[in-house]
């Protein structure tokens, strides 16, 4: 099934790099993140009264996940690429958005490391049914 429109994101708590393939134009955006990281600061330990919960970072993933959401296409495919679980939870939200809203879009999920801008492109490409042109050798 090829689509006119696909969106493919590569996502981190750090950033995300957002390709939207139409045609043959491919638009780029990268969108940093204020995400904290998840290392463990040398104060007091965590008891039951003071849980080492991670309220604050998450309450900066979901900002952050909003403003990626923000620039995808609402009729778009996605193909949604990172290295760990920001991805799978990413993926969650948007289809969760997508039944609160009645919209049916493919939603692909796939985990590895990172890519190179040109390496996104190609994905997202051939995500959208578009393959890559293979020159002959000569």
């Amino acid at each position: 099934m090829s689509t006119p429109h696909a969106s493919g994101v590569w996502i981190s708590a750090d950033f995300a790099s957002v390709v939207r393939w139409s045609g043959d134009v491919a638009l780029r955006h990268r969108i940093e993140s204020t995400v904290a990281g998840r290392h463990r600061s040398t104060g007091r330990p965590p008891t039951e009264s003071h849980p080492a919960g991670e309220g604050h970072r998450d309450e900066h993933m979901r900002t952050f996940f909003a403003q990626v959401a923000h620039v995808l296409r609402a009729d778009d495919d996605l193909l949604l690429l990172g290295d760990g679980e920001v991805v799978e939870h990413f993926a969650e939200q948007l289809r969760a958005d997508d039944q609160t809203s009645g919209r049916t879009r493919r939603i692909e999920v796939e985990k590895g490391g990172p890519l190179t801008e040109r390496q996104l492109v190609a994905r997202t490409r051939t995500f959208a049914g578009y393959p890559a042109k293979r020159r002959l050798p000569r």
